[in-house]
């Protein structure tokens, strides 16, 4: 009998047909009532915890001396430049009078600045400074200055060198082929 009314059996009240489209208001005004109370009693409550949380912090702050407020205006400003720009150019012009220009670095030592193009004449005059080249180390590849790597130095027992025991084929004392530990 029941597979012959798929939706089931009508509930008592009920009008045959389809659903309403009526909204019932008094539900919903009912419900927003409610919910503006309890958002206006949560914020009371609130209130009133914050207001005795304001007190204890008071007999707190009470208690203890006062901290010395730093002032805002007690360390100076950063000095940034005022202008990038021209602080730019003035570096390239110095550097370029640098580049330019004759002048002692050291005077007691003999080095002094010249112009680059006066430095590139120079050179191509008299060529590179010869250096002499490092000494020569016995046993170094050739044409290098790198020492060779030096031999471990044996200190008696090493690994070429097998001990009384192990020549027999007797354990050595500690190992875990059956020696004592």
């Amino acid at each position: 009998m029941e597979d012959a009314m798929p939706q089931g059996r009508q509930a008592l009240g009920a009008k045959p047909g389809h659903e309403t489209t009526e909204i019932r208001v008094r539900g919903l005004v009912i419900f927003s009532i409610a919910l503006v109370g309890i958002i206006a009693a949560a914020e009371v409550i609130l209130g009133l915890w914050m207001r005795d949380f304001a007190r204890k912090e008071e007999r707190v702050d009470a208690l203890y001396p006062a901290r010395i407020a730093i002032e805002v205006d007690q360390f100076p400003n950063p000095r940034l430049q005022q202008n990038p720009r021209l602080d730019l150019d003035e570096m390239k012009a110095d550097e370029a009078r640098g580049i330019r220009s004759y002048e002692w670095v050291d005077p007691k030592a003999g080095i002094a600045r010249i112009p680059v193009e006066r430095a590139m004449d120079i050179l191509a005059q008299t060529g590179l400074p010869k250096v002499p080249a490092p000494a020569a180390v016995p046993g170094a590849p050739p044409n290098t200055s790198i020492p060779p790597a030096r031999k471990r130095e044996e200190t008696g027992a090493g690994p070429d060198r097998a001990t009384p025991a192990t020549k027999r084929g007797e354990p050595r004392p500690g190992s875990k082929q059956g020696g004592q530990p």
